[in-house]
């Protein structure tokens, strides 16, 4: 064991070296996203009783429950119990963004690269780097921990103590191993960076939506999901440790596997075979975007499969966000039918306006991870050789953006589809197919957008592309959380996310429709451009 570790601390200290600015800006992001929620949350409580009934009711609601996870059935709620029920789903979701392509990237990522076979030439073990990888997911883990717990104690939510909030910052450090877990795992597993990191995402995925489910329907249910594991441990309630005992063990029996078959396999190889392909390529694959449907096709449709689920499952709550005025007894009493039913029409509409932030997101990720590939595809050196042919630097990266785009427009529309028919086939009123209109001719400009932007980035500044996703996740944050947090009502103009805010409920404003449109033809221009000046590999 000792023999096959060895050097491990060289290749650790090497990796912290090269991910401390990524790990750095995470490390940002979650502890404000920590701290502010404790704040918010604790200044609305000490608002005065009817404003934490409120917060309370709408957090229960069907639809929020279904994005946040259900809060606990306790007889008096107070800021510690709120903060654990609204904000443990969507940390270990943040917190999976960043472990889960940090590990593949330690390890898969430089196998893929070359760099891990010259290291291994030299006197290191073959399970260093995954020794490595484990080792830096504890540190940073640990130190994240470690100021969740300075930031909770700093705050003092009514209704905590220093156990409950230990145990919660454990709770998070436990969900990063988990996950990180996963990654590694999946690493080892497969050949590939693509395969490993779309699997990774495919279990966040069926996680947060097995929860989803479950949290609305059936709560016994909820242990099926990981993150559902995390829900049970009742922070600040329960404070279950057996829950987070079971994750514990789990992270560990994974990461051993990983360890095993790191061991015993080939360098660059994976467990999974992979598929082999034709002999002789088809003639059709001679062109750049023939070429890119043809690699990218898996990916594509994966994104389109989990977009069509994905809507479907957000669909299906919204029976019950329609119907909770009707359920209200004071509402019964003072308004009629007609007006309760417009109320009703009205909630689900501001619902569907959460959710649509949440699609773009997806969309514009799915478009922007085909525009960065280019960048990827690059230092690779895999377009080395289409340079040497017939096609322009202006052909390539205009097929790459292209693709990129058109991946988006179809995962969002897929999405959307989904989400408004499986509405309407649970809603006892369903909307008018001008509320479908209102969010493709929202949304659609805002994807665009964003991929752009991503676009001009890998063209103009390859080296700061990384800051595209800070930028649209601190948009999307501000966005769901802006009426939880009672931020102003502009905050989230900063991004595409604040200019469609209030759709479907309202028509997007021609302003912002026009800035979206205008901002994305430049930027796709400056993207073309700014690639056909770089030099290749940069």
């Amino acid at each position: 064991m000792r023999h096959s570790n060895r050097n491990a601390g060289y290749l650790l200290r090497a990796n912290l070296k090269q991910n401390l600015k990524f790990s750095l800006i995470w490390l940002v992001i979650l502890i404000m996203m920590i701290a502010s929620g404790a704040g918010k949350l604790e200044a609305a409580f000490a608002g005065g009783a009817s404003g934490s009934k409120e917060i309370v009711k709408m957090l229960r609601a069907p639809g929020m429950a279904a994005m946040f996870g259900a809060m606990p059935k306790v007889d008096t709620y107070n800021t510690a119990i709120v903060f654990a029920g609204v904000m443990v789903v969507f940390m270990i979701i943040l917190q999976a963004l960043w472990v889960m392509p940090l590990m593949i990237r330690n390890t898969r990522g430089q196998e893929e690269s070359g760099l891990l076979e010259m290291v291994r030439a030299r006197n290191v073990g073959r399970t260093a780097a995954i020794t490595a990888a484990s080792l830096e997911l504890l540190i940073d883990s640990a130190i994240m921990g470690i100021l969740y717990f300075v930031s909770l104690a700093a705050v003092n939510m009514g209704g905590t103590d220093l156990y409950g909030d230990f145990l919660f910052s454990l709770g998070m450090v436990i969900a990063n191993l988990l996950f990180g877990a996963i990654a590694l795992l999946f690493a080892q597993l497969t050949n590939n960076t693509r395969t490993a990191n779309m699997l990774s995402y495919m279990v966040l995925t069926a996680a947060y939506l097995v929860r989803l489910v479950t949290d609305i329907q059936h709560q016994n249910l909820t242990w099926l999901s990981p993150i559902g594991w995390f829900e049970k441990a009742n922070f600040y309630t329960d404070n279950n440790v057996w829950a987070l005992g079971l994750a514990l063990l789990v992270s560990i029996l994974l990461a051993a596997s990983a360890t095993m078959i790191a061991r015993s396999r080939d360098l660059g190889a994976g467990i999974i075979a992979e598929r082999t392909g034709r002999a002789k390529a088809a003639g059709w694959l001679r062109s750049i975007p023939a070429l890119l449907w043809r690699t990218e096709r898996g990916l594509f449709a994966g994104w389109l499969i989990g977009a069509v689920v994905f809507g479907g499952v957000m669909g299906s709550v919204l029976g019950g966000v329609g119907d909770i005025l009707k359920t209200n007894p004071l509402y019964r009493k003072i308004l009629d039918v007609g007006q309760i039913n417009a109320a009703n029409q009205t909630m689900v509409l501001s619902f569907l306006g959460m959710y649509l932030g949440i699609f773009v997101a997806l969309a514009v990720t799915a478009g922007v991870q085909v525009a960065f590939r280019l960048k990827r595809d690059d230092n690779l050196g895999y377009l080395s050789v289409i340079h040497a042919e017939k096609p322009t630097r202006t052909t390539i990266s205009v097929s790459y953006y292209c693709f990129g785009l058109l991946a988006g427009v179809f995962v969002l529309s897929a999405g959307l589809l989904a989400l408004f028919f499986t509405g309407n086939t649970v809603l006892s009123h369903p909307l008018p197919l001008k509320y479908l209109g209102r969010l493709f001719a929202a949304s659609v400009p805002a994807v665009i957008s964003f991929i752009a932007l991503g676009i001009a980035l890998v063209g103009l500044w390859p080296r700061l592309s990384s800051l595209f996703w800070l930028y649209m996740g601190a948009g999307l944050i501000v966005q769901i959380f802006r009426g939880l947090f009672d931020l102003p009502k502009h905050a989230g103009n900063f991004t595409p996310f604040g200019w469609i805010a209030n759709v479907p409920v309202e028509n997007v404003d021609h302003t912002w429709l026009i800035v979206m449109v205008v901002s994305a033809i430049v930027l796709f221009i400056l993207g073309i451009a700014g690639y056909r000046r770089q030099d290749l590999s940069l």
